[in-house]
């Protein structure tokens, strides 16, 4: 990136409000993950309403669920992997690697 250029994401960046580059990245950084937990939230809450249960009970009960077997297996899955995104993320925004 040339001098020019660096001088005019600056200008831009500062013209948003933020005081140098850095804290614009890292703000942004920190909007994609929250947008990130919540399209995994949103997966979690059409899990809970469709089976009317949280992940818990849904695989205590799992076998015993009338749902088709194939679908249910699936569901399981995408379930507890949206789980499992939002608490990494989740510490991710707690303890970031320096």
């Amino acid at each position: 990136m040339s001098a020019y250029q660096e001088e005019i994401l600056t200008n831009t960046i500062r013209g948003f409000g933020y005081t140098d580059v850095w804290t614009f990245a890292r703000e942004q950084a920190r909007n994609l993950v929250l947008q990130k937990i919540r399209s995994y939230q949103n997966r979690i809450d059409y899990f809970q309403e469709k089976y009317g249960m949280d992940y818990g009970k849904f695989c205590a009960q799992f076998h015993t669920i009338e749902t088709p077997l194939f679908e249910r297996e699936d569901d399981s899955i995408e379930w507890e992997t949206a789980l499992a995104v939002i608490k990494f993320l989740q510490l991710q925004q707690e303890h970031p690697s320096t």
